[in-house]
């Protein structure tokens, strides 16, 4: 049975189909930190992971704080001249709609995100992103919580909600990110097909409610 007390959406690759912008930004990371482009497989693998998660992975090793603040400052300035070249920039369609029929109709909303919060800031400033969400709803890799697949994104945003896990709909792109959703025991969850995002492996996972094309699909539970 489907709940819809509170909308907990993931951001990158699925309210901001940034997927194939990461990707780039990685890939050239990745060439010059060991010499080769990220595979396919590899970029599926490392979707929805915290820019710690991924440079471990890309190193091989553990990385010191300093490192991984530099590195990660190097990699989201790639991403966001390659965003900026992609302007006029947008949320996915419906999103905005769906969050404002949300909001209007009582129900919560918040984002649980992978994103550092640098990159926070900039989408506050590209799309306004306060005005749909309020800050202390927007949960991101802040450095202390465990990335996904580990549900601490999701725990966390359904302590700020005051809501039961059970009891909240979660939109996601990625397997990390449904892997995180599902430990932490959300009670419905929806895989957006993005462009770049696994969709065979999606397909394949159990406990998915649904997969969407875009927000346009979804209908609030009456």
């Amino acid at each position: 049975m489907r709940t819809d007390r509170a909308l907990i959406f993931d951001f990158n690759g699925t309210l901001f189909w940034d997927t194939l912008y990461h990707r780039q930004a990685w890939g050239a990371m990745s060439l010059r930190l060991r010499g080769v482009v990220l595979s396919e497989a590899e970029s599926h693998y490392l979707d929805g992971r915290t820019n710690q998660q991924t440079l471990a992975y890309l190193l091989g090793r553990e990385i010191p704080e300093d490192e991984v603040v530099q590195l990660s400052n190097e990699k989201e300035l790639l991403y966001e001249s390659i965003c900026l070249s992609h302007r006029p920039l947008a949320l996915a369609n419906g999103a905005e709609y769906l969050i404002n029929k949300a909001k209007q109709a009582g129900r919560a909303v918040a984002i649980a995100t992978s994103a550092g919060p640098d990159n926070i800031e900039r989408y506050k400033k590209w799309f306004n992103l306060s005005d749909l969400v309020p800050d202390s709803l927007i949960i991101h890799d802040n450095g202390m919580r465990r990335g996904k697949p580990f549900p601490d994104l999701y725990l966390d945003a359904c302590s700020a909600l005051g809501c039961v896990p059970a009891t909240c709909t979660v939109f996601e792109d990625t397997k990390a990110g449904i892997l995180a959703a599902q430990a932490a025991g959300m009670g419905c969850i929806y895989a957006m097909k993005s462009p770049g995002s696994d969709i065979q492996t999606l397909q394949a996972m159990e406990g998915i409610h649904g997969l969407l094309d875009d927000f346009t699909q979804f209908t609030l539970d009456q």
